[in-house]
């Protein structure tokens, strides 16, 4: 593209707030394909308003390996592996059956869609970008208590897949 000057205040950008859903899915035959039957199975849910504010942080950081040349006056640089890495979840202490505390009581493998951009009202459909984190989660542990706020619970989080990128929902 040729030069040009850039937009003020820079390109428009999408809130967060409202727009960021989160599902527990049980199952997923191929996370770089997930089906929307699977999003929207009865074993399902959405949880993202049972997190807390920073209780589902995903990041993939990437290492950086070193590259020494002899005599060099320049080191060089390579990218190695990618460690996703999906922080304790840290959500409310609820008995409502679709909030993540009931749904995730037990632990063990989860799927969790996480969708961007997107208003949280709005139904999954074919063509959604999502990605998908394979989990195994630990137990379920009782949260920090301060005196004020709700009660919490956090769980651990073990990412044992994840789309790098966003992928595209399917019939």
């Amino acid at each position: 593209m040729a030069d040009a000057p850039e937009i003020q205040n820079g390109p428009p950008a999408v809130d967060q707030t409202g727009n960021l859903t989160v599902w527990a899915v049980k199952t997923i035959a191929d996370i770089t394909a997930p089906k929307l039957t699977e999003i929207g199975a009865v074993t399902s849910f959405r949880i993202t308003y049972s997190f807390e504010t920073g209780g589902y942080s995903l990041s993939t950081p990437q290492e950086k390996t070193t590259d020494e040349r002899l005599t060099s006056k320049t080191m060089r640089e390579s990218l190695g592996k990618v460690t996703p890495s999906l922080s304790d979840l840290t959500y409310v202490s609820s008995t409502s059956a679709a909030s993540a505390a009931v749904v995730l009581k037990d632990g063990g493998i989860w799927y969790l869609v996480d969708r961007r951009g997107i208003p949280q009202t709005t139904v999954a459909t074919v063509g959604d970008p999502v990605r998908v984190v394979r989990v195994n989660l630990g137990i379920q542990q009782p949260g920090p208590v301060d005196g004020t706020g709700k009660f919490s619970l956090l769980q651990a989080a073990a990412v044992e897949d994840v789309t790098l990128a966003p992928v595209l929902v399917v019939a």
